[in-house]
């Protein structure tokens, strides 16, 4: 069993949620769900705003996933699980998820926007980069 959490969370509330997940023998923490947050948009806030409530995923994600994934890391075993997911777009992203500690990565705006050959061109990007975390599980 693994926790989604939310990258609204304080640091507070993230190093809680670690702890919590480590005390009860959670296999793992998928980092991060979507936010309710808007801040950083260039839509217009009209729009955003007539778009209603609901959470937001993919590139305006990317920067506090990063935040979340590092400061979970730092609070959990490094045999843990951690899923990245996130504002992953490229190669270069699911790299630096990799590098920040995540286990595995998780896509889904950009498989979306992409196309399901998104994964295989981020996957041999990864492997041609060298770029995963011990076994090859990118």
């Amino acid at each position: 069993m693994l926790v989604k959490i939310a990258p609204d969370l304080d640091d507070a509330a993230l190093d809680a949620v670690c702890a919590l997940a480590l005390e009860i023998g959670l296999a793992g923490i998928i980092a991060t769900n979507t936010t309710v947050g808007r801040e950083g948009l260039t839509t217009d806030a009209a729009v955003v705003e007539a778009a209603g409530a609901g959470g937001l995923s993919g590139a305006p994600l990317r920067e506090r996933s990063l935040q979340v994934l590092r400061r979970v890391r730092a609070a959990v075993p490094e045999d843990f699980c951690v899923i990245a997911v996130g504002g992953i777009d490229t190669a270069a992203d699911a790299a630096e998820r990799l590098a920040a500690g995540a286990t595995l990565v998780q896509g889904y705006t950009a498989f979306l926007y992409r196309g399901p050959f998104w994964a295989r061109q981020i996957t041999r990007s990864l492997a041609r980069r060298g770029a995963t975390r011990g076994t090859a599980r990118a």
